[in-house]
């Protein structure tokens, strides 16, 4: 079976969908038991980590002379989360639309604490994010891009999209993401020493969703 050594960007769904299976289907593989132990969110996996792909099975379905028969692929529902804040706060009730690469868009307003949650297509790549009613702001999002939430790079990834750290994604727990922990700890009534620890990272994967 076919090992796919993953890169930046590249996620379970679109690996899925390229070679005709459900992500499930993949991820529960028994030869993936290994990297199931590793990472505890399918869909945050990190570059470098080793996704095993079965092979495809064939099989026959009857059809009979002169019918057509059709066949789905289920890929489940892809969502795109994101919190909006400004100054530490949430930006509740913010108008935004969402611009994908065929151009197709879908418009709606973050919820109460600045929550975009939004299904979207689930071969989307690159959106972008416009904010008001005269879509004047406007942001750049790459997706599958999120690393797994015990990573230095997860850890920073989630804390900015939280609203906590508002610099450069490098992967290094340095004295700017050291305050955005120590931050987000306090926000959430922990022990405050701005370490990432087992009750930290609980904590973040449960804010945060994964």
């Amino acid at each position: 079976m076919p090992t796919i050594t993953l890169r930046q960007g590249d996620d379970l769904t679109s690996i899925a969908q390229a070679n005709g299976f459900d992500p499930a289907t993949i991820w529960d593989h028994p030869d993936n038991a290994e990297l199931q132990e590793l990472r505890s969110n399918p869909h945050a996996l990190l570059p470098g980590d080793r996704l095993v792909v079965p092979k495809r099975e064939e099989r026959e379905e009857p059809v009979a002379t002169g019918t057509s028969k059709t066949f789905y692929l289920s890929t489940g529902p892809v969502k795109l989360r994101l919190r909006l804040t400004k100054h530490g706060q949430p930006r509740a009730g913010e108008a935004f639309e969402l611009e994908f690469e065929d151009q197709n868009t879908i418009s709606g307003s973050t919820d109460g604490d600045g929550w975009i949650d939004q299904v979207i297509p689930h071969d989307a790549k690159r959106v972008t994010l416009r904010l008001g009613e005269d879509g004047s702001e406007e942001h750049l999002l790459d997706l599958g891009h999120l690393d797994p939430h015990d990573s230095p790079s997860g850890i920073q990834q989630r804390l900015r999209n939280l609203g906590y750290y508002m610099d450069e994604i490098d992967g290094k727990l340095g004295p700017m993401s050291k305050a955005a922990v120590r931050a987000f700890q306090e926000a959430e009534g922990l022990s405050v020493d701005g370490v990432p620890g087992p009750n930290t990272l609980a904590k973040l994967y449960e804010v945060y969703g994964g």
